[in-house]
């Protein structure tokens, strides 16, 4: 095992053709994952919409998410606001 590191370490070639490798298998792993989520939130909105429709309830569960989110959100939002007034601030002292 240390032969093969030490040869993939020493040849630049060797370690740039590794390198590409695993970017490739990271990236399709990823890019299957994301797909994977777009497909879940897909078929929570079609869900959600059919429940709308149907003029029933949304489980407690799927409320209880999306309650959550609403709050998160508000609070990514309030740390934004933060953030650019921070950096507002400091181009008035740049300036």
């Amino acid at each position: 095992m240390e032969t093969i590191i030490s040869t993939i370490t020493s040849n630049k070639i060797l370690m740039i053709i590794f390198i590409l490798i695993a970017a490739l298998i990271i990236y399709s792993v990823l890019k299957r994952l994301i797909k994977i989520i777009v497909i879940i939130i897909i078929a929570l909105v079609l869900y959600m919409s059919y429940m709308n429709y149907k003029g029933e309830k949304i489980d407690a569960m799927v409320q209880n998410y999306l309650n959550k989110g609403g709050i998160e959100l508000k609070e990514l939002q309030k740390k934004k606001d933060k953030m650019s007034d921070a950096i507002d601030a400091a181009n008035k002292v740049t300036k």
